[in-house]
């Protein structure tokens, strides 16, 4: 039994609505993730780098 033209719309307008928010929810999930993985990188990269520093100065011998 074929569907109305009109139920036919109304469930393409609520999928096409569903994948709107879907895709809003991941940009927004994204764009508040993206930070924190920016700043710990830069932590580990500075802490990396001190320990390096500090293992340095330890060989030496002073």
């Amino acid at each position: 039994m074929p569907k109305s033209e009109t139920a036919k719309k109304a469930e393409l307008c609520k999928q096409r609505k569903r994948l709107q928010e879907a895709g809003k929810r991941r940009l927004v999930v994204r764009d508040s993730r993206r930070p924190w993985s920016r700043q710990n990188r830069t932590g580990n990269a500075a802490a990396r780098r001190d320990a390096r520093a500090l293992s340095q100065v330890r060989h030496s011998g002073a």
